[in-house]
């Protein structure tokens, strides 16, 4: 990564998707990142629990829960 940033995911055997346990992480723009992972098939859940801040979830291809939160 060009910013030296990375994020280690590891995977147990036998698999079972985390619904719970799962990253935060700060975007920049959470509208233009939703379009994005839309785009790619996958759907978002937009969540005011926050309100002001922006947050919203999604899911990675593998099932496991992501949060995305803007600064």
């Amino acid at each position: 990564m060009p910013d030296g940033r990375q994020l280690h995911l590891g995977v147990e055997d036998p698999f079972r998707p985390s619904r719970e346990a799962h990253p935060a992480l700060v975007a920049s723009s959470l509208d233009e990142l939703a379009q994005r992972i839309e785009a790619g098939g996958l759907s978002v859940r937009w969540d005011e629990e926050l309100a002001p801040r922006r947050r919203l979830y999604g899911e990675d291809p593998f099932g496991n829960r992501l949060e995305f939160l803007e600064p």
